[in-house]
């Protein structure tokens, strides 16, 4: 049996229990039957992933024969969880808000982002606010906010009463998720946790596309205030990253990773490159405090992982300007894949050939919903996208002065579809030909953005 000497026991439970499919309550459940201790619940399985506690000794036995890990295994990480604790290296994963430390309140206010009334809220906000295409259990919630499903219940009743998320069951379960017309202050909270909470993500997702990236550990303020040590707000982020021994990163994939994360983050970002998997007291974080908390981050590889290398495009500084002003913003990870774009407006291509004779109306909204998703896919290729403040028109402005004069058609076609709205007008319907006209003209758009995708690089 390989045994990794430095692996913390929170890691170990936390890897288990997903390779054996089990939720923090089916364990909590399976350990409080076969132990025969109903004081095992959720909320102590947490606090163990959490690296908040370590199981004891005989609760490590009944863990072993439940996850079916070895026991010299956990006994070991439990070991290296202690040698971390001496050296003052909390490990937190993903987007717990809550950690160690002296100043650490388990429902308090967050010393990441005050502004909120307790951790709870800004944890529900930061997993369905980061990530507006999933939808969450209660279950799944309480384990991002680090709470109970009561609390997480009542705060989400809150956040929907506000309009903020929305809800649908599916069989006994209830399912949350960012409700996507959030109203005027969705855009503005969403990038608010964003420079908060959502640093791991943009993190992982930028520097996880870095081939050969197996390891990132955040550090310096911002991991203080992400543990729950109160301090000012950090004005820059520093991380470590970590390759495989003998092999080099690319410098300038690293580059545009930092670059980008700096874009999306509003502030410095300082790296260092080290091997895999080093010794806890070798980790030399640039400006790292010593005996202040890491927080571990995992790589989101992209679905599509774009190319680092892309071709030269016209409209560079228009793209670099409408960043600036915000109406464009940086994006990776599932949201820089491009070909869910591509393949919904094949079939709304489809779908408006069957309508050009019995529905032209019906075809020609179809082929303009076609053009909106090929400019998109387009973008999301060079992870980019319209941000929800944009006026209508950028879409259509972007694409053309990127690629040219053939995809101002994008803007063409919102045009003339904004006129059928208004079904009084003289210019509210379309005729066959025209449908047919404009089935012809949509089809090369695609055909166009098919063959350009493959040279599109991540733009920086």
């Amino acid at each position: 049996m390989e045994v990794d000497f430095n692996q913390p026991i929170s890691q170990v439970i936390r890897a288990a229990r997903r390779r054996r499919q089990l939720s923090q309550y089916s364990l909590a459940r399976e350990l409080a039957t076969i132990s025969g201790r109903p004081t095992i619940t959720r909320d102590l399985v947490a606090r163990w992933e959490r690296g908040h506690q370590i199981p004891r000794l005989g609760t490590r036995q009944w863990l072993a024969v439940v996850l079916q890990v070895p026991q010299e295994k956990l006994d070991v990480a439990a070991a290296a969880s202690r040698r971390r604790s001496r050296l003052g290296h909390a490990v937190v994963t993903e987007n717990a808000p809550a950690g160690p430390g002296p100043a650490r309140r388990a429902q308090g206010t967050p010393p990441l982002l005050p502004v909120f009334r307790s951790r709870v809220q800004a944890g529900i906000l930061a997993a369905t606010l980061l990530n507006p295409d999933r939808s969450f259990s209660l279950t799944e919630l309480a384990e991002h906010a680090g709470s109970s499903l009561a609390s997480v219940d009542k705060e989400n009743k809150l956040l929907e009463k506000a309009g903020i998320l929305t809800s649908r069951r599916e069989g006994t379960i209830r399912l949350m998720r960012a409700n996507s017309d959030g109203g005027p202050l969705a855009g503005p909270l969403t990038e608010l946790m964003r420079l908060t909470y959502g640093v791991p993500q943009v993190i992982g997702e930028e520097f996880g596309c870095v081939p050969g990236v197996v390891r990132i550990v955040l550090g310096g303020v911002w991991a203080d205030r992400f543990a729950g040590i109160a301090g000012p707000a950090p004005e820059s982020i520093e991380l470590l990253v970590a390759k495989p021994a003998g092999r080099p990163l690319d410098s300038r994939a690293l580059a545009t990773a930092a670059r980008r994360t700096e874009e999306r983050l509003k502030r410095p970002v300082h790296f260092a490159v080290v091997s895999a998997e080093p010794e806890p007291d070798t980790l030399q974080i640039p400006r790292q405090r010593p005996g202040h908390p890491v927080v571990e981050v995992s790589p989101i590889r992209p679905r599509v992982a774009p190319q680092i290398a892309g071709v030269e495009l016209d409209g560079q500084e228009i793209v670099a300007q409408l960043l600036r002003v915000g109406q464009l913003e940086m994006a990776n990870g599932p949201a820089a894949n491009s070909q869910p774009f591509l393949e919904l407006a094949a079939r709304h291509i489809t779908s408006a050939e069957q309508l050009t004779e019995t529905s032209p109306d019906s075809a020609f909204l179809l082929l303009c919903q076609a053009t909106q998703l090929i400019g998109s896919g387009m973008l999301a290729q060079q992870g980019l996208r319209i941000s929800s403040t944009a006026p209508e028109h950028v879409l259509g402005t972007v694409v053309a002065a990127q690629f040219g004069h053939q995809f101002s058609q994008v803007e063409a076609l919102r045009q003339r579809a904004k006129e059928l709205q208004t079904p009084t007008s003289r210019d509210s319907h379309v005729i066959s030909s025209e449908a047919k006209t404009y089935l012809g003209t949509v089809r090369s758009l695609l055909a166009t953005a098919t063959e350009v995708m493959p040279k599109l690089g991540l733009f920086s």
